[in-house]
């Protein structure tokens, strides 16, 4: 099963290797050892990287490697801005980042999608947003292992998913 997490920002950057590299650089100024692997050659408006919380008893990741994406302009998220928000109900229309975190595996490291969202949030005011959710996604709300829809949200998460 693979969860994906998007934040739609205004960042100002003028590529996706930029971005990317000062999100990551933000990361480690403020949190634990990472382990990343860069992906690519893309365009340039496409930075991408697998990324995990590397371990204080091995060379390892503590749990699985999730996949951070970034897509750097209006142009280039537009039609990602217009799927989540067709009426701009939450102001993203002008968006020029669209940060991505997918998970997959059985042991997701959901302690460094809570770091990446304080990142994005700092630095780029970002605005999250999921498929199951939408803009009711709430980070603490996200499940600490697992995926979202396997019975271990919580009861808001639930309640929001249903619409009530």
């Amino acid at each position: 099963m693979a969860y994906q997490l998007s934040f739609f920002c205004r960042s100002g950057e003028e590529s996706g290797d930029e971005a990317l590299d000062h999100l990551l650089d933000h990361l480690l100024e403020s949190g634990n050892a990472l382990l990343g692997e860069w992906l690519g050659p893309y365009e340039d408006s496409v930075a991408a990287f697998r990324l995990g919380t590397r371990s204080k008893d091995s060379d390892g990741p503590v749990a699985d490697l999730l996949t951070l994406e970034l897509h750097v302009g209006v142009a280039e998220i537009a039609e990602s801005v217009i799927a989540a928000s067709p009426h701009d109900e939450r102001g993203i229309w002008g968006c020029d980042l669209l940060a991505t975190v997918t998970l997959g595996g059985d042991n997701p490291d959901w302690a460094l999608v809570h770091h990446i969202w304080a990142a994005v949030v700092s630095l780029w005011k970002a605005v999250p947003w999921d498929e199951s959710s939408g803009f009711g996604v709430a980070a603490g709300e996200l499940p600490q292992q697992g995926f979202p829809g396997d019975g271990l949200l919580s009861r808001s998460a639930t309640a929001n998913q249903q619409g009530r």
